[in-house]
Order: C-alpha cells, then sequence, then structure tokens
C-alpha cells in the first residue's frame, strides 16, 4: 500500500513560494522521489511506499529546509505545510528573485571550449556564480568529515544565518576560489590566472602559473595560489592560510593548516567545473572534496562594488 505527502510551500510573509523543488529520501531503501510547487506554492509527494523518510528543500534566497524522520503508513496523505526561511540580503536591495536568477542554471551556447594560442584551454570569460555540480549533493553526498569542535562550529553559523560572519563587517568572506553568490570574471595569461568576484573583498585571487610558492609565506586571508596544467586540467594549490576566513559550502572554521587544491577544466564552451579539497587535519578527519560547476555568462560584466558603502544595514542581519 502506498501513501503520499502534500501542502503548500510559503515564505516568511505567508506568500506562496512557486518552483520550489521538494525531495524525499528513504532511510530504508535510500530511494528519492521529487516534486515542485505549483503557482499556488501547492505540492505532492507520492505514491509512497510505505516508511520513514527525510524531506529537503535546496533553494536559492531560502535557508535550506530540512525535516528528518518522517514516517508514511500504507495508504496514508500526510499533510505538511512548508515554511521557508528567508536567507541573508533577500529584504535588502533587489531582493531573493535576484539571488535566484544568479545561482540557477542557465542556458549556455554550445562547442567546443576555446584554447590559447600555445594549445591549452581558456578560461577567460564572465561565469555565472558557482553552484554544486550535482544539484542533489546536499541531500546526497556525504557529510563533511569534520572534527568536532569544528563540526560545532559550523552548526552554530548556519542556524544563526550566517550573522556573523567576517563578509557582514566587510573582510574576506571564505576561501573558495569562486563566489557562490555573484558572477565572475576570469582572465587568463601564459604566467596567470586571475579571478575577479563582484561583491567579494578583495574582488580578486592571483594564481601564478610560472612559479612556485615562496619559502616563508606570512599567513592572509586568501593564501598563495600557484597552478600547473595535468593535461587540459589546471591543478591549483593554495596554502599560506591564516584562520580567519570561513570554508564554503558549510560556514566551517579552519586552521592554518589549511590547504586547497582546486581542479579547474573547462569541458565546452559554456561551462567551468571545479574539484576543490581542503586538507586541513586540524579541521578535518580526512581530505573533503567539493565539486562545482559554473554557467558562461554572455553579454554580462562584472562591476564596481564597495563594501563600505553598500553595508548599511549590517546591525540588522538576522540570525540567532
Amino acid at each position: 500500500d502506498l501513501g503520499s505527502i502534500s501542502g503548500m510551500v510559503s515564505d516568511s510573509n505567508h506568500a506562496v513560494v512557486p518552483g520550489a523543488p521538494i525531495q524525499v529520501k528513504s532511510v530504508q531503501t535510500g530511494a528519492t522521489y521529487k516534486a515542485t510547487s505549483s503557482s499556488t506554492g501547492n505540492y505532492t509527494l507520492g505514491p509512497l511506499p510505505a516508511g520513514t523518510y527525510d524531506l529537503f528543500i535546496v533553494m536559492p534566497g531560502f535557508i535550506t529546509y530540512r525535516k528528518p524522520g518522517i514516517v508514511i503508513q500504507g495508504r496514508q496523505k500526510l499533510r505538511l505545510d512548508i515554511p521557508l526561511a528567508e536567507a541573508q540580503l533577500n529584504t535588502l536591495g533587489d531582493g531573493r528573485e535576484f539571488y535566484t536568477d544568479i545561482r540557477g542554471v542557465h542556458s549556455v551556447p554550445s562547442g567546443p571550449a576555446p584554447r590559447t594560442p600555445d594549445g591549452k584551454p581558456d578560461f577567460t570569460g564572465v561565469w555565472h556564480a558557482v553552484r554544486d555540480a550535482d544539484p542533489d549533493a546536499e541531500i546526497s553526498a556525504e557529510k563533511p568529515p569534520a572534527l568536532p569542535w569544528a563540526a560545532a562550529i559550523a552548526k552554530e553559523r548556519t542556524e544563526g544565518n550566517g550573522k556573523d560572519s567576517p563578509g557582514v563587517r566587510c573582510l574576506p568572506n571564505n576561501v573558495q576560489p569562486m563566489s557562490a553568490t555573484w558572477v565572475n570574471k576570469l582572465v587568463q595569461t601564459p604566467v596567470l590566472l586571475l579571478i575577479f568576484s563582484e561583491g567579494n573583498t578583495p574582488p580578486f585571487r592571483q594564481i601564478f602559473l610560472d612559479r612556485g610558492h615562496p619559502a616563508d609565506l606570512d599567513p592572509t586571508w586568501l593564501g598563495h595560489s600557484t597552478g600547473k596544467w595535468e593535461g587540459d586540467t589546471l591543478v591549483v594549490d593554495t596554502f599560506g592560510f591564516n584562520d580567519k576566513a570561513w570554508i564554503a559550502p558549510g560556514n566551517f572554521p579552519h586552521t592554518e593548516k589549511l590547504r586547497m587544491i582546486t581542479r579547474i577544466r573547462r569541458p565546452d564552451l559554456g561551462h567551468l567545473e571545479l574539484e576543490i579539497t581542503y586538507e586541513d587535519p586540524g579541521t578535518f578527519t580526512k581530505p573533503w572534496k567539493v565539486r562545482q560547476v559554473a554557467d558562461l555568462a554572455p553579454g554580462e560584466e562584472i562591476w564596481e562594488y564597495i563594501c563600505n558603502e553598500n553595508n548599511q544595514d549590517a546591525e540588522h542581519m538576522v540570525g540567532k
């Protein structure tokens, strides 16, 4: 006998939320079932075999919604209305639709990846914000192998809606190579890859392609990056971090032992793929890999962003 889950998805103002991707995962079998909220905010998941399910909604502009341990009996029609909590910045300026557009999947031109005169893939271009390569990563991926102290801090930061992130005070927010919130611009030369991220402080990252790391590095927020080619993949080694920025995703802390290995490739004209490995024995029990993808943004450009001028309402950041 089969059951179902149905209800309405709404926001903090009790307005309906259309297009919300609702998923449940069976605790017993690992099978997933999906639905999308309609224009009236309604959804139905089913038919579902009897069992226990974990429910998730991962949607740009909202805090990830989780409800574990939902028990469905045979022929049961469970009513579950889902209130989504706004992520930071939704009420300031452009609203969540702006972030949904930036962080969503985009139509991109097709064709082979361009190459430089020396035959290397050319990463030059403006790219939308990076996103998880697997759209179900937050649900299906293994939990980051964090040590207890780091897991506790990450949990506190996430439950606090990131209100104490360094970016609130116009400091570098996290260590990942490309922004997951704003557009990015890459400029590639034979000796240097530059990554500019609108909205970041500082707005650029330098990856040196013609040298190694200095013998004696002073710890910095973003570390020191060098790159070497392995076929069509650029392998970027970054270390020399201080312990002040966060690791995103997950809002994890890190120590000065952090080393970040980023493998960048452009499989075709419209996509850029990143595999980031965080190695920090002071934070994780083993290396943690994150896979991301960015869509080409032809016709777009990054714009001047002055944090101190834009940061006018930090005292009203919402969190615990």
